[in-house]
Formats: C-alpha cells, structure tokens, sequence
C-alpha cells in the first residue's frame, strides 16, 4: 500500500541521515588527528634530525670506520656482547619507522573519508587528493619494509655468534635406570619392589684451542656495520620521505579537505572512493 511505502521511504531516509551523521563524525575525527600530525611536524623531524646527528659514523668512510671499531671491539672482549652502536640504532630508526607508518596511514584515512561523491568537472581537487593518496602510499610502504628487513638482525647475529668455534660447547645427557624385584612367601606375604636411578653427566669443550678466529669476527663486524648503515639510511629515508608528506599537506590542506570548495556537502553518505 502507499502507507507502507511511505513508511519504508521514511525509514530509509532515516538510515541515511544516521549513516551521514556518523561518517561525518569520522571524517571530523580524522582531519582533526591529521591537524595534529601536520602542528607536531616540526618537532617529530628535529627529534628524528638530532638523532641522525649522534650516530657516531657518518659520510664516505661510515662503513670501513664503523667495522674497523666493531672488529677491536669484539676481538678484545666477549663476542656474544651486544653491540651497543648498533642496539641504539636499531631502536631509534625502528620506532621512528613504526610512528611513521603509523602517522600515514592516519593522513591516508584523512583523505579518503573526504574524497567527494563522482560528479562531472570541478575534480582538481579530487586530483590533488588521489596525488597524494599515491605518495602517501608509496612512503609507508617503504617504511614497512624497511621494518621488516632490520627485524632479521638479531636473527643473522646469533647465527654468526653460533660458528665461534672457540666458544665453550656444553652437552648434557642424562641416564635412566629402574630396577624391579618380587619376593613371595615372607612374613610380611608376597613383596614386590622398584627402584629407579637417574645419572646426568656434562661435558664442555672448545675448538682452535680457545683462540678467537679473526675472520669470524670480520665477518661479524660486517654484518653489525651492514647492518648499522642500513638503519641509519632507513631513518635517513624515512625523515626525507616525512618531509615531503608533511610539505605537501600543509600546501594543499584545503584542497585535501574541501577538494570542491567548503561551501561543498556532495559526500553522501560516506563518500566514494571512486572517481571519474
């Protein structure tokens, strides 16, 4: 009848109202934590500059300086001690990494919950958004990967540390005997017994008569010096790519928020993140 439909288009009116409601929630949410991503730029980029400053090797010879210190650092004391260089590095350049990642795909929700409805013409600003969107992308996803490559450290050095032939190689076995007997026709009636021993010897030993191999520990100041410069070029990149987001959010900030004038209300209800 006319009176349902008319109450069915009610109520899918209702739907949409509450549906535009909510996702313009979300979109105010999101260009206001991109606001703060953009007013905290500064700070964050000379944060992650100093700490570029106080890595200890830097320019031309970063990579002979640093591995030629690794390599009197571990011949002389104990190889399965941390490099601490490395451990620094490791930690700033990882978090810097993840904050990162993290702060772009807030601005790739900024911009997707404000990209408008498709209409025909009036779409530069759409333009400037999916430009963005695409740097946007492309930067997080190096940064991504740049955590996934540096996780493997720990993992290489350990293997390294493990073909130290001059370590002190322990084993341990352990040796399980039970004994049973049975006795009938005792005072006490028919008795049965068991008793079990446990033995466990240890023994350690050492190759190339305690010596340190040299070229061991080559290899593995290699793999810390390898490993510091590609934290130190993954923070490196990642503080250029930063700058570059943060420089083209704040030229284009109102074209990335209102990409058809602020007098415009075509989102729908949430918007399209398709354009023609």
């Amino acid at each position: 009848s006319s009176h349902n439909l008319h109450l069915l288009l009610n109520f899918q009116y209702l739907v949409i109202e509450i549906t535009s409601t909510i996702m313009d929630s979300y979109r105010a949410k999101s260009a206001a934590s991109a606001k703060s991503i953009l007013e905290s730029g500064v700070s964050t980029l000379d944060a992650l500059t100093s700490a570029l400053e106080a890595f200890p090797y830097k320019g031309s010879n970063a990579v002979s300086e640093a591995e030629a210190a690794f390599v009197t650092a571990i011949g002389e004391g104990d190889v399965t001690k941390a490099n601490e260089v490395v451990d620094a590095a490791y930690k700033v350049t990882r978090d810097a990494l993840c904050t990162g990642a993290e702060n772009t795909r807030v601005l790739e929700r900024f911009v997707g919950l404000h990209i408008p409805q498709m209409e025909d013409g009036n779409n530069f600003g759409v333009t400037v958004q999916m430009m963005f969107s695409k740097l946007l992308k492309e930067e997080r996803e190096k940064m991504e990967k740049a955590l996934s490559e540096t996780s493997k450290y720990y993992s290489s050095r350990a293997d390294a540390i493990d073909k130290f032939s001059h370590l002190p190689k322990t084993s341990v076995s352990e040796t399980k005997s039970t004994s049973k007997s049975s006795a009938s026709g005792g005072k006490d009636g028919d008795e049965n017994k068991e008793s079990s021993s446990t033995s466990t010897e240890e023994k350690t030993s050492t190759s190339d008569g305690g010596k340190v191999n040299l070229y061991r520990v080559k290899a593995l100041a290699a793999l810390d010096a390898q490993t510091y410069i590609d934290l130190v070029s993954a923070l490196q990149s990642m503080v250029d790519g930063y700058v570059m987001i943060l420089d083209n959010l704040q030229k284009n900030w109102d074209k990335l928020e209102n990409p058809r004038g602020k007098g415009y209300g075509g989102y729908g209800s949430g918007g399209s993140s398709m354009v023609y």
